[in-house]
């Protein structure tokens, strides 16, 4: 009987497997967030300057005193391609910067707030099926604007930064310089996203 009874008391072991939640440690979500406020910024300052190139009514003339005036459009990696291709054809490269930038700008903001969002708790948070694709714009966005960055540096005759009395008041590593890692950073970081992102869907 009581063999009988230890048999029927056997504990009934469950069939569903065990699941392993992994969380985002808080340094992850820390490092996340601070990259989407650079990503913000790199964001607005792209959309700001293609608003900019917008609101100018003498932008194509502009653009045009710009590249002639450039040391790189006299000698430089650039300067054959910018005689052949650009000058030639100044007005539609005056367009296409317009646009480029104001696109990346709205790319890079967009893909920014995205980062931010998945940062909170609650429904606000919650995992979307568009999220992979946006990743992967917003890393091709950083790229895009860490090229364009390095393309205006070189036309601009910018060299690496050194120590120079003459930049003492001013960023010691030009602007158009400091954007290229800065984009770079933004397209990696994205890419990482879209790959997680990509293999749970």
């Amino acid at each position: 009987m009581n063999k009988g009874m230890n048999t029927m008391q056997r504990p009934v072991r469950s069939a569903a497997p065990n699941v392993t939640m992994r969380r985002l440690p808080a340094s992850g979500n820390t490092a996340l967030a601070a990259s989407a406020l650079i990503q913000a910024a790199l964001g607005i300052e792209f959309l700001l300057s293609g608003l900019n190139k917008f609101a100018d009514p003498n932008f194509v003339r502009n653009f045009q005193a710009f590249v002639d005036g450039s040391p790189g459009t006299q000698n430089g990696l650039l300067a054959g391609l910018i005689h052949t291709l650009v000058q030639p054809n100044i007005a539609f490269f005056a367009g296409l910067t317009e646009y480029t930038e104001l696109g990346l700008g709205i790319v890079l903001l967009l893909g920014a707030l995205e980062v931010g969002r998945r940062r909170l708790s609650g429904r606000v948070g919650v995992e979307h099926g568009y999220e992979a694709p946006v990743a992967l714009v917003a890393a091709l966005a950083g790229l895009a604007a860490a090229g364009l960055s390095l393309s205006i540096a070189l036309l601009m005759g910018e060299s690496l930064p050194t120590i120079t009395p003459g930049r003492a008041l001013t960023t010691a590593i030009p602007v158009e310089l400091l954007l290229v890692p800065l984009g770079i950073a933004v397209a990696w970081m994205e890419a990482g996203r879209f790959r997680v992102l990509h293999r749970a869907h």
